[in-house]
Protein backbone atom coordinates (compact mmCIF):
# COMPACT_ATOMS: atom_id res chain seq x y z
CA UNK A 1 0.00 0.00 0.00
CA UNK A 2 1.55 3.34 -1.04
CA UNK A 3 0.62 6.40 1.58
CA UNK A 4 0.57 9.70 0.39
CA UNK A 5 1.02 12.91 2.57
CA UNK A 6 0.96 16.63 2.37
CA UNK A 7 2.92 18.21 4.74
CA UNK A 8 5.80 20.92 5.46
CA UNK A 9 4.95 21.91 1.48
CA UNK A 10 5.90 18.90 0.33
CA UNK A 11 4.71 15.82 -0.76
CA UNK A 12 5.76 12.72 0.98
CA UNK A 13 5.62 9.14 -0.38
CA UNK A 14 6.12 6.49 2.11
CA UNK A 15 5.38 2.71 2.15
CA UNK A 16 3.47 1.94 5.68
CA UNK A 17 5.69 -1.95 6.41
CA UNK A 18 4.10 -5.08 8.50
CA UNK A 19 7.31 -6.68 9.34
CA UNK A 20 7.05 -10.21 11.09
CA UNK A 21 5.47 -8.68 14.27
CA UNK A 22 3.12 -7.41 12.08
CA UNK A 23 3.61 -3.35 12.98
CA UNK A 24 2.30 -0.54 11.44
CA UNK A 25 3.93 2.70 11.91
CA UNK A 26 2.02 5.46 10.21
CA UNK A 27 3.94 8.43 8.03
CA UNK A 28 6.07 11.15 8.98
CA UNK A 29 3.85 13.85 8.56
CA UNK A 30 0.42 12.20 9.71
CA UNK A 31 -0.96 9.06 9.72
CA UNK A 32 -1.29 6.59 6.91
CA UNK A 33 -4.25 7.07 4.36
CA UNK A 34 -4.66 3.81 1.98
CA UNK A 35 -6.28 4.78 -1.47
CA UNK A 36 -10.05 6.24 -1.67
CA UNK A 37 -11.76 2.79 -2.17
CA UNK A 38 -9.55 1.03 0.82
CA UNK A 39 -9.79 3.78 3.78
CA UNK A 40 -9.87 2.83 6.96
CA UNK A 41 -13.32 3.36 8.29
CA UNK A 42 -11.80 5.39 11.80
CA UNK A 43 -8.79 7.51 12.28
CA UNK A 44 -5.68 5.79 13.02
CA UNK A 45 -4.63 7.59 16.43
CA UNK A 46 -8.41 5.80 17.49
CA UNK A 47 -6.68 2.20 16.65
CA UNK A 48 -3.42 3.15 19.07
CA UNK A 49 -5.23 4.47 22.16
CA UNK A 50 -7.08 1.98 24.46
CA UNK A 51 -8.86 2.29 27.75
CA UNK A 52 -6.74 0.58 30.65
CA UNK A 53 -8.36 -1.33 33.53
CA UNK A 54 -6.50 -2.08 36.68
CA UNK A 55 -7.40 -5.14 38.64
CA UNK A 56 -6.40 -6.76 41.59
CA UNK A 57 -6.72 -10.19 40.97
CA UNK A 58 -10.11 -10.33 39.93
CA UNK A 59 -11.36 -6.85 40.85
CA UNK A 60 -11.18 -3.84 39.13
CA UNK A 61 -10.10 -1.10 40.93
CA UNK A 62 -9.93 1.72 38.61
CA UNK A 63 -10.14 2.94 35.07
CA UNK A 64 -7.83 5.10 32.56
CA UNK A 65 -6.07 5.77 29.51
CA UNK A 66 -3.29 4.35 27.32
CA UNK A 67 -1.73 4.25 23.93
CA UNK A 68 0.72 2.44 22.17
CA UNK A 69 4.37 3.91 21.47
CA UNK A 70 6.79 1.71 19.66
CA UNK A 71 10.57 1.94 18.86
CA UNK A 72 12.62 0.88 15.88
CA UNK A 73 15.94 0.03 14.91
CA UNK A 74 18.24 1.09 12.88
CA UNK A 75 17.00 -1.15 9.83
CA UNK A 76 13.21 0.74 10.44
CA UNK A 77 11.92 -1.83 12.38
CA UNK A 78 9.88 -2.16 15.35
CA UNK A 79 11.69 -3.98 17.91
CA UNK A 80 9.70 -3.28 20.86
CA UNK A 81 5.86 -2.04 22.02
CA UNK A 82 5.08 -0.47 24.72
CA UNK A 83 1.85 0.41 26.61
CA UNK A 84 2.32 3.92 27.79
CA UNK A 85 -0.01 5.50 30.97
CA UNK A 86 0.58 7.38 33.78
CA UNK A 87 2.13 5.89 36.94
CA UNK A 88 -1.19 6.65 38.87
CA UNK A 89 -2.95 4.41 36.46
CA UNK A 90 -1.29 1.30 37.07
CA UNK A 91 -0.14 2.13 41.04
CA UNK A 92 -3.63 3.63 41.78
CA UNK A 93 -0.94 7.03 43.77
CA UNK A 94 0.95 9.54 42.49
CA UNK A 95 5.06 8.80 42.16
CA UNK A 96 6.53 9.53 45.17
CA UNK A 97 3.90 8.54 47.68
CA UNK A 98 4.93 5.90 49.68
CA UNK A 99 1.61 3.68 49.29
CA UNK A 100 1.26 0.00 48.33
CA UNK A 101 0.13 -0.45 45.13
CA UNK A 102 -3.85 -0.94 44.80
CA UNK A 103 -3.56 -3.21 41.35
CA UNK A 104 -1.40 -6.36 40.37
CA UNK A 105 -2.29 -6.53 36.47
CA UNK A 106 -3.79 -4.40 34.04
CA UNK A 107 -6.22 -5.22 30.78
CA UNK A 108 -6.39 -3.39 27.61
CA UNK A 109 -7.23 -3.71 24.28
CA UNK A 110 -5.79 -4.28 20.73
CA UNK A 111 -7.69 -3.59 17.58
CA UNK A 112 -7.54 -6.90 15.21
CA UNK A 113 -8.48 -4.79 11.69
CA UNK A 114 -8.64 -1.10 10.65
CA UNK A 115 -11.56 -1.70 8.95
CA UNK A 116 -13.54 -3.67 11.75
CA UNK A 117 -13.22 -1.75 14.80
CA UNK A 118 -15.51 -3.37 16.69
CA UNK A 119 -12.95 -6.96 16.61
CA UNK A 120 -10.53 -6.54 19.27
CA UNK A 121 -8.43 -9.06 21.52
CA UNK A 122 -8.44 -7.96 25.11
CA UNK A 123 -5.24 -8.42 26.68
CA UNK A 124 -4.02 -8.99 30.30
CA UNK A 125 -0.61 -8.10 31.76
CA UNK A 126 0.83 -8.47 35.05
CA UNK A 127 2.59 -5.54 36.91
CA UNK A 128 4.87 -7.17 39.08
CA UNK A 129 7.50 -10.45 38.40
CA UNK A 130 7.68 -12.99 41.38
CA UNK A 131 9.60 -10.75 43.82
CA UNK A 132 7.55 -8.03 43.19
CA UNK A 133 9.21 -5.76 40.89
CA UNK A 134 7.53 -3.49 38.71
CA UNK A 135 7.86 -4.59 34.91
CA UNK A 136 7.42 -1.09 33.64
CA UNK A 137 9.99 1.58 33.20
CA UNK A 138 9.60 4.79 34.68
CA UNK A 139 12.44 7.66 34.07
CA UNK A 140 15.01 8.26 37.01
CA UNK A 141 16.16 11.41 36.10
CA UNK A 142 12.62 12.87 36.71
CA UNK A 143 10.67 10.30 39.27
CA UNK A 144 8.00 12.81 39.57
CA UNK A 145 6.97 12.35 36.03
CA UNK A 146 3.87 10.39 36.15
CA UNK A 147 4.57 8.48 33.04
CA UNK A 148 5.61 4.41 32.98
CA UNK A 149 5.93 2.63 29.73
CA UNK A 150 4.92 -1.25 30.39
CA UNK A 151 6.48 -3.57 27.61
CA UNK A 152 4.27 -5.47 25.34
CA UNK A 153 5.47 -9.06 24.76
CA UNK A 154 5.70 -9.78 20.64
CA UNK A 155 3.39 -12.91 21.55
CA UNK A 156 0.62 -10.58 22.24
CA UNK A 157 0.51 -8.81 18.72
CA UNK A 158 2.03 -11.60 16.95
CA UNK A 159 0.18 -11.98 13.80
CA UNK A 160 -1.98 -8.65 14.15
CA UNK A 161 -0.99 -5.41 12.21
CA UNK A 162 -0.91 -3.09 15.09
CA UNK A 163 -0.68 0.74 15.07
CA UNK A 164 1.60 2.78 16.66
CA UNK A 165 2.79 6.29 17.83
CA UNK A 166 6.77 6.34 17.00
CA UNK A 167 9.23 8.96 17.33
CA UNK A 168 8.20 9.99 13.86
CA UNK A 169 5.41 11.64 15.29
CA UNK A 170 7.05 13.86 17.75
CA UNK A 171 9.20 15.13 14.70
CA UNK A 172 6.65 17.15 12.39
CA UNK A 173 6.85 20.79 12.25
CA UNK A 174 3.26 22.33 13.39
CA UNK A 175 4.62 25.24 15.61
CA UNK A 176 2.89 24.91 18.80
CA UNK A 177 2.13 27.76 21.05
CA UNK A 178 -0.22 29.17 23.75
CA UNK A 179 -3.72 28.68 22.66
CA UNK A 180 -3.15 25.78 20.04
CA UNK A 181 -5.40 23.32 19.74
CA UNK A 182 -4.46 20.35 22.29
CA UNK A 183 -6.61 17.49 21.39
CA UNK A 184 -6.95 14.11 24.07
CA UNK A 185 -8.01 10.91 22.89
CA UNK A 186 -9.69 8.71 25.73
CA UNK A 187 -12.14 7.61 28.24
CA UNK A 188 -14.25 10.04 30.25
CA UNK A 189 -15.81 7.84 32.97
CA UNK A 190 -15.43 4.98 31.02
CA UNK A 191 -17.91 6.46 28.55
CA UNK A 192 -16.81 5.68 25.01
CA UNK A 193 -18.10 3.59 22.03
CA UNK A 194 -18.06 0.68 23.95
CA UNK A 195 -18.83 -1.64 20.90
CA UNK A 196 -15.59 -0.52 19.27
CA UNK A 197 -13.68 0.44 21.65
CA UNK A 198 -12.90 3.76 20.65
CA UNK A 199 -12.22 6.62 22.13
CA UNK A 200 -13.99 9.71 22.67
CA UNK A 201 -11.87 12.59 21.23
CA UNK A 202 -11.90 16.19 23.28
CA UNK A 203 -9.82 19.30 22.30
CA UNK A 204 -8.92 22.42 23.88
CA UNK A 205 -5.79 24.38 24.28
CA UNK A 206 -1.80 24.82 25.32
CA UNK A 207 -2.01 26.90 28.45
CA UNK A 208 1.25 27.38 28.70
CA UNK A 209 4.62 28.32 27.20
CA UNK A 210 4.87 24.39 25.36
CA UNK A 211 8.91 25.07 25.10
CA UNK A 212 9.79 25.95 28.44
CA UNK A 213 9.45 23.15 31.20
CA UNK A 214 6.31 24.06 33.14
CA UNK A 215 8.05 24.49 36.94
CA UNK A 216 10.90 23.22 35.82
CA UNK A 217 9.35 19.89 34.73
CA UNK A 218 9.22 17.98 31.24
CA UNK A 219 5.63 19.25 31.34
CA UNK A 220 3.20 22.13 30.08
CA UNK A 221 -0.60 22.84 30.99
CA UNK A 222 -3.91 22.16 28.56
CA UNK A 223 -6.77 24.09 29.23
CA UNK A 224 -9.60 21.25 28.51
CA UNK A 225 -12.46 19.87 30.14
CA UNK A 226 -11.28 16.91 31.07
CA UNK A 227 -12.67 13.67 33.52
CA UNK A 228 -11.47 11.14 35.03
CA UNK A 229 -10.91 8.11 33.30
CA UNK A 230 -9.04 10.33 30.66
CA UNK A 231 -5.42 9.53 33.21
CA UNK A 232 -2.70 8.44 30.60
CA UNK A 233 -4.54 10.20 27.55
CA UNK A 234 -2.10 10.88 24.36
CA UNK A 235 -2.22 14.88 23.55
CA UNK A 236 -2.46 15.01 19.86
CA UNK A 237 -1.61 18.63 18.06
CA UNK A 238 -3.93 17.92 14.69
CA UNK A 239 -4.18 20.09 11.75
CA UNK A 240 -6.93 19.50 8.95
CA UNK A 241 -5.71 22.07 6.39
CA UNK A 242 -3.99 25.19 6.75
CA UNK A 243 -0.99 25.09 9.47
CA UNK A 244 2.13 26.84 10.98
CA UNK A 245 5.64 25.43 10.87
CA UNK A 246 8.11 25.67 13.50
CA UNK A 247 9.82 28.46 10.72
CA UNK A 248 6.18 30.48 11.27
CA UNK A 249 5.70 29.68 7.60
CA UNK A 250 2.08 28.59 6.95
CA UNK A 251 1.57 25.29 4.91
CA UNK A 252 -1.57 23.40 3.87
CA UNK A 253 -1.55 19.79 4.64
CA UNK A 254 -3.01 16.67 7.53
CA UNK A 255 -0.52 16.83 9.79
CA UNK A 256 -0.66 14.86 13.36
CA UNK A 257 2.26 15.73 16.44
CA UNK A 258 2.13 13.52 19.60
CA UNK A 259 2.34 16.12 21.99
CA UNK A 260 2.58 14.18 25.24
CA UNK A 261 0.73 12.49 27.97
CA UNK A 262 -2.00 14.11 30.05
CA UNK A 263 -1.74 13.30 33.64
CA UNK A 264 -4.22 15.25 36.02
CA UNK A 265 -5.57 18.05 37.00
CA UNK A 266 -4.65 20.54 39.92
CA UNK A 267 -7.45 21.24 42.31
CA UNK A 268 -7.66 23.83 44.68
CA UNK A 269 -8.72 22.78 47.64
CA UNK A 270 -11.24 24.72 50.05
CA UNK A 271 -10.57 25.78 53.35
CA UNK A 272 -13.41 26.35 53.98
CA UNK A 273 -15.68 23.42 55.79
CA UNK A 274 -18.29 22.57 53.66
CA UNK A 275 -17.24 24.65 50.62
CA UNK A 276 -16.22 22.73 47.41
CA UNK A 277 -12.83 21.86 46.21
CA UNK A 278 -12.27 24.61 42.84
CA UNK A 279 -11.00 22.51 39.67
CA UNK A 280 -9.02 25.21 37.34
CA UNK A 281 -9.76 23.16 34.07
CA UNK A 282 -6.11 22.96 33.72
CA UNK A 283 -4.50 19.77 33.22
CA UNK A 284 -0.42 18.69 33.07
CA UNK A 285 0.93 17.10 30.08
CA UNK A 286 4.11 15.36 30.60
CA UNK A 287 5.78 16.10 27.05
CA UNK A 288 6.95 13.15 24.42
CA UNK A 289 10.65 13.51 24.45
CA UNK A 290 10.53 12.13 28.04
CA UNK A 291 8.10 9.16 26.73
CA UNK A 292 10.70 9.01 23.53
CA UNK A 293 13.57 8.84 25.90
CA UNK A 294 12.65 6.25 27.94
CA UNK A 295 11.56 4.17 25.01
CA UNK A 296 15.38 4.00 23.56
CA UNK A 297 17.03 3.15 26.74
CA UNK A 298 14.78 0.31 27.41
CA UNK A 299 16.84 -2.81 27.40
CA UNK A 300 15.28 -5.91 28.24
CA UNK A 301 15.50 -7.34 31.47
Amino acid sequence: MIVTETGQGMLAKMQPWCPSVALCVSGLFGFGVAPALAQATVEYPSLMTTPVYLFNGTRQVSQGTGFFYGVQNAAGVVETVFLVTNYHVVTGHSPGVASPPKGDRVIFYLHLDKNEPSAVKQVALPLYNDVGTPLWEQSTEQPEADVILLPIPPPVYAGIAMWVFDENHIRPHIRIRPTSSATLLGYPYGFSDTTNRLPVWKTGSVASEPQVDFQGKPAFLVDVSAFPGMSGSPVLAVANGVYEDDREVMRTGRVVRLLGVFSAMPVIRSETPGQADTSLQLGYVWKAALIADLARAYRPR
